[in-house]
Parts: C-alpha cells; sequence; structure tokens
C-alpha cells in the first residue's frame, strides 16, 4: 500500500480529505510529505510565513496565541482528519496562531505552492476547503461569543459540548474526550482560569454529570449538561 492509500485509510469519515475522488487524492499526494511531532513540539508561530497546509492523521494539535500580558487563549483543538494552517496557504500572509502538538501527532504537508495550482485545477476540491474553512470560522465566533457573554458554568458546559462534538468517542452511553487536557488548557479555551474549571468540574463530577480520569474528561450525563450549557443567569 502506497503513502496516499495509507493515510486515506487512516482518516476519519469527516475529514476534508476523505471527500476527494481517487484521482483527485492521487494526484494531491504526488507532492504531498509525512511529518511528525511529539508531545508539546511547535508546529509553527505565529507570524511564521504561510507557506504550507497540513492535515492531521492521528493525534490533537492546539492552535493558540499569547496576549501582551503572557496569558495563552486557546482557538481551537484539531484532531484527525482536521486542516491545520489553511488561512495563511490561502492568501499567503503570516500565520495567525501558535500550533503545539497536545500528544505525540503525525501529519501530511502540503506545500503552498504545489496545493494552489493543484486547487485550480480541481475546482469542486476548493470548494470543500472553503467550506471547511468557513465551519472553523463559524465555530471561532460561537467560541468569541459564548466567551464574552455567559457566566462561568453554561460557557464551560458549551465548551464541553463543543469539544465532545469534535473530540468525542462514544461508548457505552458516554462521550470520552479523545485526547488528555489539562484544566488550565481547558480554561485558556473557555476564558477561564484553572482555578474556576477546577472547581465546577469538581462539582459536576460529584453531582454525576461528568467523569473524570487520568487527564480525560467523559461527559456522562449528556442531558444535564446541555441543560447548564442553554441556562441564562
Amino acid at each position: 500500500m502506497g503513502f496516499a492509500e495509507t493515510v486515506r485509510a487512516r482518516l476519519p469519515a469527516q475529514s476534508v480529505l476523505t471527500s476527494l475522488s481517487a484521482e483527485e487524492f492521487e494526484s494531491l499526494f504526488a507532492f504531498a510529505v509525512s511529518r511528525r511531532l511529539a508531545r508539546g513540539e511547535v508546529l509553527f508561530e505565529r507570524d511564521d510565513p504561510g507557506d504550507s497546509m497540513m492535515v492531521v492523521v492521528s493525534g490533537t494539535l492546539k492552535a493558540c496565541t499569547i496576549t501582551s500580558r503572557g496569558r495563552e487563549v486557546v482557538f481551537d483543538y484539531i484532531g484527525s482528519g482536521g486542516p491545520v494552517g489553511e488561512i495563511a496557504l490561502l492568501d499567503g500572509a503570516p500565520r495567525t496562531a501558535r500550533v503545539v502538538a497536545m500528544e505525540p501527532a503525525e501529519l501530511v504537508v502540503l506545500q503552498r505552492r504545489f496545493l494552489l495550482p493543484w486547487l485550480t485545477k480541481h475546482p469542486g476540491a476548493s470548494l470543500r476547503f472553503i467550506e471547511v474553512l468557513c465551519a472553523r470560522l463559524r465555530r471561532t465566533n460561537a467560541l468569541v461569543e459564548d466567551n464574552a457573554g455567559l457566566a462561568m458554568g453554561p460557557r464551560l458546559a458549551r465548551g464541553l459540548l463543543r469539544l465532545a462534538e469534535d473530540h468525542g468517542v462514544r461508548k457505552a452511553g458516554r462521550v470520552r474526550l479523545d485526547f488528555p487536557i489539562s484544566q488550565g488548557d481547558l480554561g485558556n479555551y473557555v476564558s477561564l482560569s484553572r482555578e474556576n474549571v477546577n472547581r465546577q468540574l469538581r462539582d459536576w463530577a460529584q453531582a454525576g454529570y461528568i467523569e473524570l480520569a487520568r487527564g480525560r474528561i467523559s461527559i456522562v450525563d449528556h442531558d444535564a449538561i446541555a441543560d447548564i450549557a442553554e441556562a441564562v443567569e
């Protein structure tokens, strides 16, 4: 099995790449290369040149920025099948965020000088890439709105549900996040302090709404968390 077939077999169904035809996939991977990241390794920094786009084959990455006061703000967590660096790739401008591996990860790297001509030859694929970009922008807008206008409980509940939808593994009536996330990282995602996240998660665990084990979070009572997410205080 060649490189293209191996990667395609490992990608989840929702990946933008699995929507490509066999011919499109093969021609795209004629100039693709693989890259591996260790846990904590930086893929690129904000303002680095935007000369490539990556697709996650395995593992989870964190897209974030550091404010002038030294505080980290997390924009998104990107799991298997997700694109990374597509904004800078399309407009040629510098990177808009810092991207770090949350766990060991494997990526496919597509260089801008090869990908842009390929997209011109495959307009249908171009539209699918644009759809993915628009979906990510909508998620970012929702995150900003939630973090600006909601109290602690609803804000954290919506963040958990968003992560569960994108990165959840459903088993035995519960949804478990498929990557380990610290309470500090979760707080940076929903604009809450680690202490507040710790307190709220502990309360929900005692109530039987969630389960905490070895850095992993499982939603046990989805309806209860959904009700909290919709509460307006």
